[in-house]
């Protein structure tokens, strides 16, 4: 198999650690979440967020209410934010609960120094 370049946070990465790390990620949803990092697609490149870099990671709820013939429905979209340097930097979105709860939980797994959730006001 070729080998993938990712892009990083400060460009382009190419690795055979990062390579294999990507490919024994586990998946949820399309997000991959490895032992180095965290991995996921943003329109034709992979991204990738080492844990080194990460400040924190959290999940943000975004409700959508449509309109339709028949009256009102409320959708929820969960969308996978990752802050580095003050800033958000990634926010992958996905329509599964349960993908976005089981992949936060793996992060906080194989990085437990990365803070989980958003902070509290001091």
């Amino acid at each position: 198999m070729a080998k993938k370049i990712f892009a990083g946070l400060r460009g382009a990465v190419e690795s055979s650690e990062v390579n294999a790390d990507f490919e024994a990620a586990e998946s949820f949803d399309k997000l991959r979440v490895g032992r180095l990092g965290v991995y996921y697609r943003d329109g034709f490149k992979t991204k990738y967020i080492d844990y080194a870099s990460m400040e924190r990671a959290f999940i943000r709820i975004q409700e959508v209410n449509g309109r339709m013939c028949c009256g009102s429905a409320t959708f929820a979209y969960y969308r996978m934010v990752f802050l580095c340097g003050g800033r958000e930097i990634a926010d992958f979105m996905s329509e599964k609960e349960a993908a976005m709860d089981a992949a936060l939980a793996k992060i906080h797994e194989m990085a437990p120094q990365v803070p989980i959730g958003v902070a509290e006001k001091e």
